[in-house]
């Protein structure tokens, strides 16, 4: 899978940036239809922050799903400069 999709962008001059899914949905653990439908689903929690001083024209794209995080860093026309993926801890429940 090579398609893209495109991610909202805060404060940029074209609204959104173009990631590659497979790439993605390889650091998540999924297979790229999976991925795919998952996104359709509304199931993967999708974050992107905009660099500010010594980042500023980077972009950082993190996706969530089934504590795994997929983060993407992204220079301003969208081409990734750094890809990792890794489990979260998932908080335990409140101590009574």
């Amino acid at each position: 899978m090579s398609e893209a999709f495109t991610i909202a962008a805060p404060r940029r001059r074209q609204p959104a940036l173009e990631v590659d899914g497979a790439l993605v949905a390889a650091r998540l653990g999924l297979a790229g239809e999976a991925f795919r439908q998952l996104m359709a689903d509304g199931k993967v929690n999708v974050l992107c922050e905009r660099g500010i001083g010594e980042d500023s024209g980077r972009y950082r794209a993190t996706f969530y799903y089934a504590g795994r995080r997929a983060r993407l860093l992204l220079d301003e026309t969208g081409c990734v400069l750094e890809a990792t993926g890794d489990a979260i801890a998932r908080p335990g429940p409140a101590a009574s």
